[in-house]
């Protein structure tokens, strides 16, 4: 007789209890965008298990309705549990599916399954199925027996149980609520992170922001996979996807974010939205079928999206507008921090459109005002068909003020009337942007990577080439070599920027910039240092750069400016600092120099030391870069360390006492290495020289870089006295 289990199948009834708790779920409304963490966790309810023996059972789960274009796919998967102590051959059963009206479907086993017959003692094993099946049938018309294949029995078959759909059963995640997801046999868990529903005249225009985590032990390459809106009528309209390409992989328990757009007519409800998403799965040579594997519950728009969306439409005299908050920032600035609100201006008329005279301000848990500055970022006068100019409103708040929400308004000044006795005209609230808190990341450019910097006519491609450390007694001072190329195609000059250095523990270090005032060629290219005096217990704790436009009275500032504000941030990576490459004096890194000496040689002659040697300067000219920064310190020491002098010497500059072999009393300081193959003699008086010296046999080479009053050595070699180096 066969043992009795409490686990069979779940009843209606526990479907229907299964149903109900996960409508208890918060139903959030994203239309803000604000990002939303969610803790409910959405698993597809398992349709019924049948035991097929006392020890094993056949568990139907996962059963979905895909639409197509003739006719509709409905998938589901098998888990056979082996309890038992010999193997389940699954040759030996079959699912047989049927409507409620009794056709009978054919269903097909996956090709990536059709291999999976044996199921072992103590194991378990998924099948997944696919069968079509006509436009109207539901997934609550269907159900499925199990059948065991007997030659004794009338048609070789006995039936071991029948499942039926419960008529509640769902596959659709609530809003908010995180699902349990497979995609290549990896799981993973996605939800919709963010979700707005902008709309114009003609159509609804939804954002979603799609998180994918990998909860699995291995890596997954994405495969091709489709999004669609299903309205509450049941008509699919396709998304585009950004952020993913077919090379993504997302690495165990990493997170990618995928952001969808698409576009829907104003005739159709914007209520009940589901997002479904479905991949092509090869049958054959030639055939495919289109599967779903996840859907979502897209939450319902909110009365009040006009504030909350981030792509809204304004009109005025002249035509139509779309604002689009791109991002807000909020950087530090001297004792304050500067709030930045970046909106995307778009026309979207057929004719060309003036750029409104734009106002607005700040609104902080909706009761401070903070009054802003308006900045136009690009260098346009008016918005051609389908084109667009960015805006940035700036204002200030202290760093240490903290708040909830954050609205963004946008207004027009409209000039005084001829006549007017007031100086300023009508202001008219066009749109506003509600946020909270959390606001939008500074970009964050690894090390190593590039970034663009600069709207029309000012856009530069931006790189920390390398980052040095100039050690002192108390402090040391911390250097970012910038590279920065001029992507326009005019010769433009350098953007005055702000920086700042950025340390570990959040420490904010304000930096000075080398300022070039030579304009820069097209696809020509800059070398700046960024430097800030750093406590030497700081110093190996700075991570990152951070680099803005600065502005000077509320537009971009000029050469000649002080900046009083900066907009545009990004925070780069620093790179590692590159160590000193041991005992050699060839091919010495000053980027962008490259420096070799050799033929180095030394006489002492009572109290006089004289060197001399040879050397090859190179530089890499497409950089414009400021000479004043780059001086050079060579230095002699001898083995035993009581004997040390040395010789500052410029860089590239013309000198007229190039040698300086007359002075004999002090060091040459007009010296300077000049591009090309040269010679060099230098010397120096030290009446303590015999004295300090116990054995002229060795002594060490050192090459420093000199920068703000600090050394930092390039090169070190240890030579012979009175020889001749190669």
């Amino acid at each position: 007789m066969r043992k009795k289990s409490k686990f069979k199948h779940l009843s209606v009834k526990s479907l229907v209890l299964f149903s109900l708790l996960a409508a208890t779920a918060p139903i959030h409304t994203y239309a803000d965008g604000t990002e939303v963490t969610s803790d409910s966790i959405f698993d597809v309810p398992s349709v019924g298990s049948v035991w097929v023996n006392d020890n094993s059972y056949f568990e139907l789960k996962d059963a979905r309705l895909s639409v197509g274009a003739e006719s509709n796919t409905v998938t589901f998967t098998v888990k056979v549990v082996n309890g038992g102590t010999s193997d389940i051959l699954f040759i030996d059963y079959w699912v047989r599916m049927l409507s409620s009206s009794g056709a009978n479907f054919t269903i097909n086993v996956m090709p990536q399954d059709k291999d999976k017959n044996v199921i072992p003692a103590g194991g378990t094993q998924e099948i997944k199925f696919y069968a079509n099946v006509t436009s109207a049938i539901q997934l609550k018309d269907l159900q499925f027996k199990v059948i065991k294949w007997d030659f004794s029995a009338a048609e070789y078959q006995k039936t071991l149980g029948t499942l039926q759909i419960p008529a509640d059963y769902t596959t659709v995640a609530p809003a908010g609520s995180k699902a349990n997801i497979k995609i290549s046999k990896t799981s993973l868990q996605g939800y919709i992170k963010r979700s707005t529903i902008s709309s114009n005249e003609e159509n609804f225009l939804p954002s979603i922001l799609l998180e994918l985590q990998n909860t699995d032990i291995r890596s997954l390459k994405l495969p091709t996979m489709n999004y669609m809106i299903r309205t509450s009528d049941g008509l699919l309209y396709p998304l585009t996807a950004a952020g993913v390409t077919n090379t993504t992989t997302i690495d165990p328990l990493m997170k990618k974010e995928i952001t969808l757009t698409g576009k829907l007519p104003r005739t159709i409800s914007d209520q009940n939205w589901e997002l479904v998403i479905t991949e092509n799965t090869s049958t054959g040579e030639t055939t495919t079928v289109n599967t779903a594997f996840a859907e979502f519950k897209i939450p319902n728009p909110t009365d009040d999206t006009s504030s909350t969306e981030k792509e809204q439409s304004f009109s005025n005299e002249d035509g139509t507008y779309v604002a689009t908050l791109e991002s807000i920032q909020r950087v530090p600035w001297e004792d304050d921090d500067l709030l930045s609100a970046s909106i995307l201006l778009k026309s979207k008329e057929s004719k060309p459109l003036p750029i409104p005279e734009l106002t607005g301000y700040i609104e902080l848990d909706d009761s401070v005002k903070v009054e802003v500055k308006v900045i136009r970022t690009d260098n346009v006068i008016g918005l051609q068909p389908e084109k667009e100019v960015r805006v940035q409103l700036l204002g200030t708040v202290p760093y240490t003020y903290e708040y909830s929400k954050l609205t963004v308004h946008l207004q027009e000044k409209e000039a005084a009337k001829s006549g007017s006795t007031t100086t300023t005209g009508t202001v008219t609230d066009l749109v506003s942007f509600k946020v909270d808190s959390v606001l939008d990341n500074i970009p964050q450019v690894k090390a190593g990577e590039r970034f663009k910097i600069g709207g029309i006519g000012r856009s530069g491609d931006y790189y920390v080439h390398a980052l040095h450390n100039y050690s002192g007694k108390s402090s040391d001072v911390i250097t970012a070599q910038v590279e920065i190329e001029n992507l326009e195609k005019r010769a433009n000059d350098l953007s005055k920027l702000v920086a700042h250095f950025k340390g570990s523990d959040g420490t904010v270090y304000p930096a000075t910039i080398t300022e070039i005032k030579t304009k820069i060629s097209p696809s020509g290219k800059a070398l700046v240092n960024v430097w800030a005096n750093v406590a030497k217990s700081k110093s190996q704790e700075i991570t990152q750069l951070l680099i803005g436009e600065g502005i000077t009275q509320g537009k971009y500032s000029l050469i000649t400016d002080k900046p009083d504000a900066y907009v545009n941030s990004v925070a780069f990576d620093l790179p590692k600092e590159k160590p000193v490459t041991p005992d050699t004096i060839k091919d010495i890194d000053i980027f962008p120099y490259k420096l070799s000496l050799s033929r180095v040689g030394t006489t002492v002659n009572e109290d006089v030391i004289k060197v001399n040697f040879d050397y090859m300067l190179e530089k890499d000219t497409q950089y414009e870069v400021n000479t004043d920064e780059y001086k050079l310190n060579l230095e002699i020491e001898d083995a035993d360390g009581k004997a040390k002098m040395d010789w500052t010497f410029n860089m590239e500059k013309d000198s007229s006492t190039q040698t300086g072999a007359s002075n004999t009393t002090t060091p040459v300081g007009s010296t300077t290495f000049q591009i090309g193959e040269n010679k060099m003699e230098v010397t120096k008086t030290d009446k303590d020289f015999r004295y300090k010296v116990t054995m002229l046999k060795k002594y060490k080479l050192n090459l420093y870089v000199v920068f703000q009053g600090q050394k930092r050595l390039v090169a070190s070699k240890d030579l012979e006295w009175f020889y001749f180096s190669d």
